[in-house]
């Protein structure tokens, strides 16, 4: 398992295939009934297509929704091998279900990417690819064209514009995502954040690591089905957070 040190609610935890895993990719979902299954099929397709005949689990944490979302991941978790389902009773934030889904994970590689199909599966499946090449400790996204609205792309500037003013850095896109680790280089992390801070949180830790890290440009799409919940206040607690976290650990 995974060097997480944070007590997580985690309520259960079905497993899916034995045996050594190649990697872990967390997907934590609240209420994305719409996306689940898509997203689901989807992935393993790709997952599949890209990495013949090695092993790799697809951990999908119910954090805590209020919709169908369970009964569509029980019914997936039945049918596919690979996935590995975590329950959370009641949310515990973007970060508090990522970290439960990471403190399950049983990869060489460990990484995350999130349940609303804004990635195309594919693009997803190849920045896994690069990952496992073994030639960084860090692989992620970065979103080079979005398509997700002017609110999104404001806050998405302004946070990374911030970001690099408080804590230096080349990376383009923080909050991009999948990431991807080497696991020896992410058990060196010690991650705390339950809230959206967790991305950031993470880049600082490995920045100040010296972890190696390649970007990947990809398209970010629309969103099809549910509902995002970044919205321009979250901004303010992003600063507010990075404020925090600056003071503390200078």
């Amino acid at each position: 398992m995974s060097a997480i040190h944070a007590k997580l609610p985690i309520d259960s935890v079905k497993v899916g295939n034995s045996g050594h895993m190649l990697f872990s990719a967390v997907v934590t979902l609240y209420n994305e009934e719409g996306n689940v299954e898509p997203l689901t099929r989807h992935l393993i397709s790709a997952f599949r297509q890209q990495f013949i005949d090695q092993q790799f689990e697809l951990i999908l944490v119910l954090n805590g929704p209020q919709d169908r979302t369970p009964a569509i991941a029980q019914n997936l978790a039945s049918e596919f091998r690979e996935i590995t389902l975590v329950t959370m009773r009641e949310n515990q934030g973007y970060g508090g279900g990522l970290l439960a889904g990471l403190s399950q994970a049983r990869g060489e590689y460990v990484g995350y990417t999130d349940g609303d199909e804004q990635i195309d599966s594919q693009d997803v499946a190849k920045i896994f690819a690069a990952a496992c090449a073994g030639s960084y400790d860090l692989v992620k996204v970065s979103r080079t064209v979005r398509q997700d609205g002017w609110q999104r792309l404001v806050v998405s500037s302004l946070f990374n514009l911030l970001f690099r003013l408080m804590f230096g850095g080349r990376s383009t896109d923080i909050n991009g995502k999948p990431k991807v680790f080497r696991r020896s280089a992410f058990e060196r992390l010690n991650l705390t954040a339950t809230d959206w801070f967790l991305d950031a949180e993470l880049m600082i830790q490995a920045q100040r690591l010296g972890l190696s890290m390649q970007e990947i440009p990809a398209v970010f799409k629309q969103r099809q089905k549910g509902a995002s919940n970044v919205r321009l206040a979250t901004l303010v607690e992003f600063l507010r957070n990075m404020w925090e976290f600056r003071n503390a650990k200078s």
